[in-house]
C-alpha cells in the first residue's frame, strides 16, 4: 500500500469512527425528537423578547442581565433558531443532539491524539450515557452541549500547538458555560501526566487562559448573586456546611456514572449536620481516594489519579462552594455532572479495554436501553414532574411543577392538590404562594387566592409581582380601588412594569 492509499485508508477508518458515534448519539436520544418544552424553556426560548429582534440579540451581548443567564453563545444559537422555525420544539431538540454528537467525536479525537486505551469507548459512553439525557433533552441545557463542543476543540488545539486557536475557542466555551473555567487546569494536568513541562510560550498562554476563565466564573458568581437572585435562607450556608454538600456530591454523582439507574430531574434535598459524624465520611473519603491515588501513581501510572482530579476538579463550580439558584431545592443534579463525566468515563473505558477488550462494547447496551427510556421520560413535562415526584415526593418544587404542567393539561381538580401540597410543603417560599394565589384566582376562588397573596407579601414585601397579580385577582373581583392601590405599588417597586 502506497503512503498515499494508506492516508486514505486512515481517513475512511476516522470517518467510520466518526458515523458510529453520530448514529449511537441520534439513536439514543431519538426520543427527544418528539419532546416539547419544559420547565425553563419558558424563559430560554418561548418567552424571551430577546429572540425576536435584532436589537435583542444586541442585548444578549451588551447587557448581561438582559437573558436569564449571560452566556451569549447559547442565546445567539436561540436567536437563530427562533428566525428559523420559531417554538416548534424539534429543532431546538435537533440541534442539541447534533452538538452533543459533536462533542463525543471532539472528545475521541482528544483522546485519541493522547494516545489512550478506548478512546473511542470513552467516546460512545459520552455520548450514550444516561445521565447525559438531562443536558441533551432539556434544551434549556444547550449551555453544556454547546460549551462541550467549544471545550474539547479548544482542548484539540492547544494540543496540537494551536495556541491562538485554542484560546480563541475557550472563550466561546466561557460565553457557553463557566464551567469549563476548569480547561487550563485539565491541560496542566494532561501534561503533567504525559511528563512534559509546559514550554515558556505554552505557560504565557495558559495564563491567559487562566485569567479568562477566573474573571467568566467571577463574573458568573456575581450574577447568580445579583441578577439570578441566588441569596437569602436557602443559601445561608457555613463553610463546614459546604465542604459536607461537596464531599457527599462527590461521591454522588460517582456512584450514578457508574450505576445510572433512578435518576431524577430533581434529587431529594439532603440535610446538612456538621455534627454527625457520619456526614463527615464523604469528604474525607474523597480525600483518602485522592491521596491513594497520588501514593499509587508509581505502580498504576498517573492516569487513575489525573483521571479523578478532572472528574472533581471540573465538579467543584457546582459542588456548593459558590451560591448557585437550584440550591433553594437541591445540592446536585444530571447535568452537572456533563463535562465532569469524562474523567471517570475515560477510566472505565481504559480499564475495559486492557482487561475485556472483546466485550468491552458490551457495555453499551444497557447504557443504550436507559438512555431510551430516560429521553421518552423527557419528552413530556406532565410525565417528566410525575416521574420526578415519584423519586422525590416531599419537594414543594417537585409538585407546584407538576401542578402547573396538570393546569396546562386542563386537570384542575389534580392540580389544585398539587399546588396546595407545593404551599404547605414550601411555606417559606414566595414561589409556592403566589403561585397557588393565581391558580385560585383563575378558579374564582377569589378568598382563598387573597389568602395565599397576604401570605406571599409576610415572606417578601418588596416582589412586585405580587402586587401586580394581586391587583388582578381585585380587578376580577370589581374591588377596582383596591386594585388600583396595588397596582401603583407594583410600580412603586418596578417602575419599569408596563401600565395595567
Amino acid at each position: 500500500m502506497t503512503p498515499q492509499q494508506s492516508k486514505t485508508a486512515a481517513r475512511a477508518a476516522r470517518a467510520a469512527r466518526a458515523s458510529i458515534l453520530i448514529a449511537l448519539t441520534i439513536l439514543a436520544f431519538a426520543p427527544a425528537l418528539r419532546g416539547r418544552f419544559i420547565w425553563d424553556d419558558d424563559d430560554y426560548v418561548l418567552n424571551d423578547p430577546n429572540l425576536r429582534s435584532f436589537s435583542g440579540l444586541a442585548d444578549i451581548w451588551l447587557h448581561p442581565t438582559a437573558s436569564p443567564q449571560y452566556y451569549p453563545m447559547v442565546f445567539t444559537t436561540f436567536w437563530a433558531e427562533y428566525h428559523l422555525w420559531g417554538t416548534h420544539a424539534l429543532g431546538y431538540h435537533l440541534d442539541n443532539i447534533l452538538l452533543h454528537a459533536l462533542a463525543a467525536i471532539l472528545l475521541w479525537c482528544v483522546l485519541e491524539r493522547l494516545g489512550i486505551p478506548g478512546a473511542l469507548l470513552a467516546a460512545c459512553l459520552f455520548a450514550i450515557h444516561p445521565i447525559n439525557v438531562e443536558s441533551v433533552a432539556w434544551v434549556t441545557e444547550r449551555k453544556n452541549v454547546l460549551s462541550a463542543v467549544f471545550y474539547f476543540a479548544s482542548a484539540l488545539l492547544f494540543l496540537k500547538g494551536k495556541h491562538l486557536s485554542s484560546v480563541l475557542l475557550f472563550a466561546a466555551a466561557l460565553l457557553s458555560k463557566s464551567v469549563t473555567c476548569s480547561l487550563p487546569a485539565a491541560l496542566l494536568l494532561v501534561l503533567w501526566w504525559q511528563r512534559r513541562p509546559p514550554g515558556k510560550r505554552e505557560q504565557l498562554w495558559l495564563v491567559a487562559m487562566f485569567a479568562m476563565g477566573l474573571a467568566m466564573a467571577a463574573a458568573t458568581a456575581w450574577l447568580e448573586r445579583s441578577h439570578v437572585q441566588a441569596v437569602g435562607r436557602e443559601w445561608d450556608l457555613s463553610l463546614l456546611d459546604r465542604v459536607l454538600i461537596a464531599g457527599r456530591a462527590v461521591w454522588f454523582y460517582a456512584t450514578k456514572i457508574i450505576l445510572p439507574f433512578n435518576l431524577s430531574f430533581i434529587y431529594p434535598k439532603w440535610p446538612i449536620d456538621p455534627a454527625a459524624a457520619w456526614q463527615w465520611a464523604f469528604p474525607i473519603g474523597v480525600i483518602a481516594a485522592l491521596l491513594a491515588l497520588w501514593r499509587m501513581r508509581d505502580r498504576w501510572g498517573r492516569g487513575p489519579l489525573v483521571a479523578a482530579l478532572f472528574f472533581v476538579g471540573t465538579l467543584v463550580p457546582a459542588l456548593g462552594f459558590f451560591n448557585i439558584y437550584p440550591m433553594r431545592y437541591t445540592f446536585v443534579a444530571d447535568h452537572y455532572a456533563y463535562h465532569a463525566s469524562v474523567g471517570l468515563l475515560v477510566l472505565i473505558a481504559a480499564g475495559l479495554e486492557r482487561r475485556w477488550r472483546r466485550g468491552a462494547l458490551l457495555v453499551l447496551a444497557p447504557l443504550l436501553l436507559l438512555t431510551l427510556i430516560r429521553c421518552v421520560i423527557f419528552s413530556d413535562a406532565e410525565m417528566l414532574w410525575r416521574d420526578t415526584l415519584d423519586k422525590n415526593p416531599n419537594s414543594w418544587m417537585v409538585h407546584l411543577n407538576l401542578a402547573k404542567a396538570l393546569d396546562n393539561n386542563s386537570k384542575e381538580e389534580e392540580a389544585a392538590k398539587h399546588f396546595a401540597l407545593a404551599a404547605a410543603l414550601g411555606d417559606g417560599v414566595v414561589d409556592t404562594h403566589l403561585s397557588y394565589a393565581i391558580y385560585l384566582s383563575n378558579q374564582k376562588r377569589f378568598d382563598e387566592s387573597i389568602a395565599q397573596y397576604n401570605r406571599a407579601i409576610e415572606l417578601d414585601p418588596r416582589l412586585p409581582q405580587i402586587y401586580l397579580h394581586l391587583g388582578r385577582t381585585y380587578r376580577k373581583m370589581g374591588r377596582l380601588e383596591d386594585a388600583r392601590r396595588q397596582f401603583e405599588e407594583a410600580l412603586r417597586l418596578n417602575p419599569s412594569l408596563p401600565p395595567e
